[in-house]
Formats: C-alpha cells, structure tokens, sequence
C-alpha cells in the first residue's frame, strides 16, 4: 500500500494525464518517456486565469492507487483526463490505454466528480468513455471546452468541435514545475546519457497522407513564432535539458520562419531532433538553417521505396526526393531517421524489396518499421473499413496487421527483422558508447538471423 502524501485543502479542477508508460512495453524498452506537453500548457493556463487547478500525471503510475489517492487527497469538483494531443503513443489511440483512461474516469465519478475527457481517442471513439461515466466529451482541440469545464460553463454530453486555435504564441510555458521533472530526467539519463525535453512550435499538419490521422487539428496547420520558439529552447536549457525534441508533425514549414528561429536563439542553440520532410530539406539554405539551429538528427516519412506506394499514399514524394535529401542533410552532419511503413493496400514482395534495397541505398541512422495502421478519419481507414478484424493494438507498435492484407502477418514480420538486420549492419559505427556497446552485442544476433529473415520473405511472399 503505498503511503499518502501530503494533498492542499480541497481544489476545484483536477486535471490528469491519462497516459500510462506501464502500459507501453515499446515505449518502456526505448527510455526516453516526455511529460504531458499539452496538459502542462493548458494547466499554466487555467493558473494564468485564476482558477484552483491541480495536476496528476500518470506517466510512472504502475496502477490505479495513485490517481485514487489523488481524488481522496484532493477531494475535486471537477476531474478533466485529457490526453496530450502531442505524443505519438497517444495519437495511436490503444485500447490498453482507453482502458486505463476508462478507469480513471469511473473512480473520478465515485469520487463524486463532475469528468470531461479528451484527446485523439476520445475524439474517434466516445461511446467507451461515455459508458464509463463521462459527463463530457470533447471532439478535436480541448482548449476552449477545458476552459469552460473549469469555469463551470459546459453543459454536459459530448462538447462539438471547436474552431483551432492560432494564437500559439500567446500560450503559456508548460507548467513544468507540476510534474516530476526529475524522475523523467532520470530515466532519459540511466538509458542514453542525456535527458531530452519535449517543447512544440506547432500545431497541425497541411500535408494529404491519406494513412495519416489528424483527429485533434485537422489538416490546419498553425505555428507559434520564431521569437517564442527560440524562448521555449531557452526554458529548456535553464531547466537542464541536455536536448529537444520538437514534437510538431512538420517542424518549420517556411524557410522564413526558419531563418528568423535560428536568428533569435543568438548563437545559443540547444540540439535537437525534429520531423521533417524530404521536399523542405531540397534547398542548401534551409538545412543550413536548421543545422545552425541546434539540428542534429531529423526523421522523415521515408515510408516506402517504391514510388508506387507513395503515389498511392498520397505522400507527394518520391525516391528521388529522398536521395537528395539525405544527401544534403549528410553535407550539414545532420543524423536521418526513417519512419518505414508495410502492408499499405496493394503494396507487393517487389515493394517491400524496394524498401531494402532504399535502406541499403542511404543507410539512415535510425530507422522506425511499422504495419499500417488505418486510424477513423482517413481515406485508408475507410479503403479497409470492410476488411477490418479489429479497430485498434493494444499497445504502441503493436504490428499486427488488422484488415485482411495481401501477405500473412508473418511476412510482415519477417521483413520488419530483415530490415532491422540490414540496418543494424549497415548503420553500425564503432563507439565506446552505452549505445555502441548494445549494438556491437547484437551484431552476431542478426548475422545469425538475416538468412532466415531473407527466407521467410522469399517464402511468405510468394
């Protein structure tokens, strides 16, 4: 039984982070867990305007005892679990986390709270929460409703979509000093020597990847300005951050905002990793800029290497366009990763190969392999609505193949080894390095490998 701490006299809004790490083996074995990002800003909000607001992450939380000790020690009118529309694990709508949110969201209620939940999920599916017992459910961007939840305006039932905010510079800095900061520095630290924190410049993405799920912003794209982009860097590097990442879907979409980012940081950057496209990296200057900026490491949608694929997904990209943007990042020592899709409709054995054959090609620094995953709101979802076994994984990077695909799931598991070997050789560098160790060790392990992933392709593919 763990011990209660010590909770203030009785406090108006409880606003909880849903998100369990526990919960996430993926995101457990990679180490590098971020605070709530969009939870921290709307909190450093509501503070701004003068309402009792108190918050509880659930990141570390192993079980439900912490958030009940929460509601017996805070005692709140109102709870709002709203789920940080930032994170990628978050954004994959799994059902162990719907079912831990759930959770929260009946204890809340026989705590005697009045409940609002949001997020990518609850946006997509409200039936479970509602059944739960949520009072209100937010489609979309949860800024406005949150701010009349906490002012005692909302009528209950589920709370329509809002127009986007644009006003982002306007926001408040994240209200760092509710979270244990440590214990995520800790945990960044004890795994890859460095503690890297979360900031956002942006919200939204205009691009039309038709696989790709927008359910909080939509295809609205909005940025906050260089000038307070640079000021946030400069939170981060007072608070001991060793690095950033930029959580945006599409880190600096204009040159300009670029240049006039890079100009406001003084020469005092922080590094950092961000998400790119290839055709932003085609221009010399540009990556210069991002370079100048603090840039070490991009990752990018390489997602296929065969053009067809890309065509099909509507990525407005091609092999070429990728070629020249490794090589240009490569002149400016910026690092590349590739986000690697499989089982997109209608991709074929000579596809999949066509991957290989591109990770052979530019050797990327890191590469992130996943099945299609069709997510509500996609022209994808709707293509295999009628073919679908099951709506959601479990956890993040679950991999399993949830239509009917063109290959069984065990190809598609045996090309995800087969480029985890090709890469593991071909990115491999001699280093001292925690990291260098752990990849010198696992060498043999995909040497032994490699023909039987080559052979399972050749045979599942057929």
């Amino acid at each position: 039984m763990a011990s209660a701490p010590e909770y203030p006299p009785q406090v108006t809004l409880l606003l909880a982070s849903p998100y369990h790490l526990a919960l996430d083996p993926m995101e457990v074995e990679a180490g590098k867990p971020y605070p709530p990002l969009g939870p921290l800003v709307s909190a450093a909000e509501l503070l701004a305007l003068g309402h009792d607001v108190r918050l509880y992450d659930a990141t570390f939380a192993r079980d439900m005892e912490p958030f009940q000790l929460a509601l017996a020690g805070h005692r709140p009118t109102r709870v709002a679990l709203v789920a940080d529309p930032h994170a990628v694990a978050v954004k994959m709508c799994t059902t162990a986390q719907r079912e831990a949110t759930c959770a929260m969201v009946a204890a809340a209620k026989a705590a005697g709270a009045a409940v609002l939940v949001a997020g990518p999920d609850p946006t997509d599916h409200p039936e479970p929460y509602e059944a739960a017992g949520a009072d209100v459910v937010v489609a979309g961007e949860h800024d406005g409703a949150l701010r009349d939840f906490a002012a005692g305006t909302l009528p209950s039932g589920r709370a329509p979509r809002r127009p986007n905010r644009h006003d982002l510079a306007q926001l408040p800095d994240p209200a760092w000093d509710l979270v244990d900061l440590p214990a995520y520095a800790n945990r960044w630290r004890s795994k890859h020597n460095r503690w890297e924190l979360n900031l956002s410049t942006a919200r939204g993405c205009p691009y039309r990847c038709n696989w790709c799920a927008k359910p909080t912003w939509g295809r609205a794209y909005a940025t906050t300005t260089p000038e307070r982009a640079a000021e946030l860097v400069r939170g981060a590097q007072a608070r001991g951050a060793d690095a950033a990442w930029f959580t945006d879907d599409i880190f600096a979409v204009k040159p300009a905002w670029l240049r006039a980012f890079r100009q406001a940081l003084a020469g005092a950057p922080l590094p950092f990793r961000c998400n790119t496209r290839a055709d932003l990296v085609r221009d010399g200057a540009y990556v210069h800029d991002l370079a100048a900026a603090g840039c070490h490491e991009v990752w990018m949608g390489a997602e296929s290497g065969s053009d067809r694929v890309l065509a099909a997904m509507d990525k407005d990209q091609t092999r070429a366009d990728l070629d020249a943007a490794v090589a240009r990042l490569r002149d400016a020592g910026i690092r590349v990763g590739f986000f690697l899709q499989l089982g997109y409709p209608g991709e074929t054995r000579a596809d999949v190969l066509a991957t290989v054959a591109m990770i052979r090609r530019l050797r990327p620094d890191e590469i992130g392999v996943s099945v299609s995953y069709p997510l509500p709101g996609t022209a994808f979802h709707d293509r295999v609505a009628a073919d679908l076994r099951r709506a959601n994984w479990t956890s993040s990077m679950d991999n399993e193949v949830l239509f009917a695909g063109t290959y069984p799931q065990a190809f598609y598991d045996a090309v995800r080894e087969l480029l985890r070997a090709e890469h593991a050789w071909l990115s491999f560098r001699p280093s001292l390095s925690r990291g260098g160790i752990r990849r010198a060790a696992a060498l043999p392990y995909h040497a032994a490998r490699w023909p039987v992933h080559r052979a399972k392709v050749a045979v599942l593919g057929r």
